[in-house]
């Protein structure tokens, strides 16, 4: 699978606070001369992800203070340069300022040699005894994660996530959504779902089509009843709406504690993968946790993310109990000594939410597909698509806010499951260490992205101010 297939798509210019914006870094030189960095290769390595401010050259000590002292709030963090590469910097003799003013301080790598300015470890080791956050760039690599992440730290701060209907899973943002904000900035809203049925309700068929002429050539119609696709068009309109309103970065409506048990079908499915090409994010039941693994993962990578519930195969209980059907694997192609490491990832009959650049093309709209125990009805409008194998890195933000979990795997089957309309379609996963991942997670819900992106979550989770555990 080509790299480049699971990008974002973006179908119209999104909205500013869900671009990741540039990281903003301020250099400044210890003293008049020529730095032994070359700053102009600098800025030009990095103007895809970063930008840097006039340089300051220092005066004198007093001068530092009042410059550290009062950078603006869009400064990321301090880009010290030296004059020679020699330990004896304002920075050494008066770090009082950086104390003070809590911005990151970042060591650049040479550039010409693409390695660690040797001179900075020791700078780097008593600037942090101080608590002063200090990164020492050993690579353009290492350099471009952590701008990245330094970015999407300050797109996170302030932002908001949007669920939809009553709190009654464990992911109840009235008793822990505001863990989110205390760790990363971001605010749950919970609103109610009835505002959102009547709005669409109120949508008329002339405006749904309008704008569906423009969006449907990534989606077939396979199954879903023309209701089925105006009331799911609807669905996303007046989302949007909310979304637009409160500036939230995505949304997720609880489906099966509160819209599906009432006998209403406007099923989110459509809206989320439409919500993704506007830049949204979206995942199933109103996840936050989800939404929040989301957040972190495309804006570092730059890719769609998808959602699904995540089954070890080896837990046939479970499986069983909620598809009937165990789901095993063929053990002609998967032996049984493997499945403690795979699993399966299923969600209302179908692979999950796949939006069509996951998916390689176009996506099959049907009718929602139900569950075992809530029946398929020939309502609402379902998105199926298969995932094409390759690498994958699955991602889950707990409660706390401050764990991030990370198994790197292998998309290795779409798996057909004839004679089963609650479970058509599911996913086979491989992963390193699954049982470790799974004694861990929050919950069934990680969020999925192609690549394999552990290196640059270990760059990304310490400026996050979050504990990255790898499995």
């Amino acid at each position: 699978m080509s790299a480049c297939t699971t990008l974002r798509h973006l179908a119209v210019e999104p909205a500013k606070h869900l671009v990741r914006p540039k990281a903003r870094l301020q250099p400044i030189q210890a003293s008049a001369g020529t730095p032994s960095v070359d700053l102009a290769r600098v800025a030009a390595d990095i103007a895809d992800v970063a930008t840097l401010a006039p340089t300051i050259v220092v005066e004198n000590p007093q001068h530092w203070e009042r410059v550290v002292r009062s950078l603006p709030a869009d400064i990321d963090g301090i880009l010290p340069l030296s004059i020679p590469a020699y330990p004896t910097e304002v920075w050494n003799s008066h770090p009082q300022a950086l104390v003070d003013r809590k911005l990151p301080v970042v060591f650049w790598c040479l550039p010409e040699y693409d390695e660690p300015d040797f001179w900075r470890w020791s700078a780097r080791d008593m600037l942090e005894s101080l608590g002063i956050s200090v990164h020492l760039v050993d690579s353009r690599r290492h350099g471009l994660a952590l701008l990245r992440a330094l970015a999407v730290k300050r797109q996170l701060n302030g932002a908001t996530l949007a669920v939809f209907g009553v709190q009654n899973f464990p992911w109840n943002a009235h008793a822990a959504g505001a863990h989110m904000e205390r760790a990363l900035g971001i605010t749950v809203q919970v609103h109610d779902l009835d505002p959102i049925r009547e709005h669409g309700a109120r949508i008329s068929d002339a405006e749904a089509l309008e704008f569906w002429k423009t969006r449907s050539p990534r989606y077939r119609e396979n199954g879903v009843s023309k209701s089925g696709l105006m009331t799911a068009i609807k669905t996303w309109l007046a989302i949007r709406k909310v979304l637009v309103e409160t500036k939230a970065l995505g949304f997720g409506v609880n489906c099966f504690g509160d819209l599906i048990p009432r006998g209403h079908r406007e099923v989110p499915c459509l809206a989320q993968v439409l919500a993704r090409e506007e830049g949204y994010l979206a995942a199933c039941d109103g996840d936050f946790c989800c939404l929040s693994s989301m957040a972190v993962m495309t804006h570092l990578t730059g890719r769609t993310c998808t959602m699904s519930n995540l089954y070890p195969v080896s837990y046939v209980g479970a499986l069983g109990a909620h598809f009937g059907d165990p789901l095993s694997p063929d053990p002609a192609r998967f032996a049984r000594s493997e499945w403690a490491n795979i699993g399966r990832l299923a969600h209302c009959g179908f692979a999950g939410v796949v939006s069509p650049e996951v998916a390689g093309g176009p996506v099959d709209l049907r009718d929602w597909g139900g569950t075992y125990e809530i029946k398929r009805d020939g309502r609402g409008c379902g998105v199926d698509g298969k995932m094409p194998p390759g690498p994958i890195t699955a991602v889950e933000v707990k409660f706390d806010g401050k764990t991030l979990l990370a198994a790197a795997g292998e998309v290795i089957e779409t798996t057909e499951h004839p004679g089963m309309p609650h479970c058509e379609k599911s996913v086979l996963l491989r992963f390193r260490d699954l049982p470790g991942f799974v004694k861990n997670i929050s919950r069934e819900h990680p969020a999925i992205v192609y690549g394999d992106h552990i290196e640059d979550l270990k760059v990304a989770a310490p400026v996050l101010g979050m504990n990255l555990q790898v499995f």
